[in-house]
């Protein structure tokens, strides 16, 4: 049975069947992950979870229906009150390093991590070619030239994922421009990951 766990941005819960979760407070915007997922997604980006959220009603916030004919002060400490009830991990989505995963083809990375990982790779390659050549050693060659390239497509695989395209796009004549210098896919998450911005 698959397991799943939740998080609020600073502690993890779990594991939990489909059937617990229900009566957890999961909402749209909750850090879920479970076995097969690299990185943790927002609730709402799995599609098993929108049977959930058709019988949860939204939120009902006492202090509203109290406090309607207060001054502006208080109405405008009622909205902030209400925003974290409602996304208590908005500000709990803490920003991930680059490089943090570098040989992983899981998640996303933007454009400029790309963009060194592209630079650091042909600047290695053309070291690694002279140094070769010299000593016409193809062993060496290929023990270097194996774990670069992996990390190269590696790197590769995750721009296209940002972009919201399969890690196969990049043997696409020229897709490279457009992992360079394209926008990644806008939203807090798409399938293949939280978006790196966050």
């Amino acid at each position: 049975m698959k397991k799943y766990f939740y998080s609020d941005g600073e502690e993890k819960f779990g594991p939990f069947s489909m059937e617990e979760l229900r009566n957890e407070n999961i909402t749209k915007d909750t850090l879920i992950w479970f076995e097969g997922l690299e990185d943790w997604v927002q609730a709402k980006a799995i599609s098993e979870f929108e049977e959930i959220f058709k019988l949860i009603p939204p939120p009902i916030i006492p202090e509203i229906l109290n406090l309607k004919g207060a001054n502006a002060q208080s109405e405008s400490h009622i909205g902030d009150t209400e925003n974290k009830s409602i996304n208590p991990n908005a500000q709990n989505l803490k920003k991930r390093r680059m490089f943090s995963n570098p040989f992983s083809f899981n998640g996303r990375i933007r454009r400029t991590e790309y963009g060194i990982s592209f630079i650091i790779s042909s600047i290695l390659i053309i070291v690694i070619s002279s140094a070769v050549q010299e000593n016409y050693e193809l062993g060496l060659l290929l023990f270097l030239y194996i774990p670069l390239m992996v990390f190269l497509y590696a790197q590769g695989a995750k721009r296209c994922h940002d972009r919201g395209n399969s890690g196969w796009y990049q043997i696409i004549p020229f897709y490279s421009l457009w992992m360079l210098f394209g926008e990644g896919e806008e939203g807090i998450s798409n399938k293949y990951g939280i978006n790196p911005k966050n």
